[in-house]
Formats: structure tokens, sequence, C-alpha cells
């Protein structure tokens, strides 16, 4: 499974440009997904009946919901190594850009950093 779904404090730009590098992403906040302001659980929901793996660095509510539901893969993402700036989301978007490139994206029900945590 390589497409993904930004958790909503990804800005749609960042989809938008892992679209642009021939990716399927989407972001919870695009109109068209629908899932502002909606809860982990439905994001999580939603992202599996659209086999996506969740990208998001909501690590405690994620890690909480991962045995709890199944899920297409979850991707726990840094604060602190990938901060939701101007270089901290440059980085994101070849980091991610590069798990997708490789495949590497979680399987089912399983759930994987993005680089190492700090």
């Amino acid at each position: 499974m390589t497409a993904l779904l930004l958790d909503e404090m990804y800005p749609p730009a960042l989809a938008r440009q892992l679209r642009e590098r021939g990716h399927d992403v989407l972001a919870a906040l695009d109109l068209e997904v629908g899932l502002s302001s909606r809860s982990d659980e439905d994001a999580l929901a939603w992202a599996t009946r659209h086999q996506r793996c969740v990208v998001t660095e909501n690590v405690r509510d994620f890690a909480r919901l991962a045995p709890q539901m199944p899920h297409a893969g979850i991707i726990l993402v840094s604060a602190r190594r990938f901060p939701r700036t101007r270089s901290g989301l440059a980085r994101l978007l070849d980091a991610l850009d590069g798990v997708l490139a490789t495949k590497s994206v979680p399987t089912p029900d399983s759930v994987a950093w993005l680089g190492s945590p700090e």
C-alpha cells in the first residue's frame, strides 16, 4: 500500500506537492476528504476504508488507537525532527517522498516512525 492520508496538522499544500511528485496522497484538510475537526478515530477509520496509511505527529493518540482499531498503517512523525516550519515541512516532504518512492510504507496494522523518534 502506498497511499497516504496526512493528518490535520499538515497543510493540504504538502499533499499537493507529494502528488506533484507522483504519489497518491491526500490531506485530512482537503475539502473533498472532509475530515477537518473530526476525531482521530474518524480519521483512522476513513483512512482504513480508503486503504491509506495515516501520517501524524499526534503520537500519543494514534499509538493508543493503533492496537484498538484495524488500520492501513500509521507513520509517526517527530515534531522536533520535522517541525511545521518552512524548512521542517520541506524536510518532511523529502522524507515522505523517499518512503513512498521505496514503497517502505508500514503494512496494515503496523506503526513506524519516520526516521528515528527524538
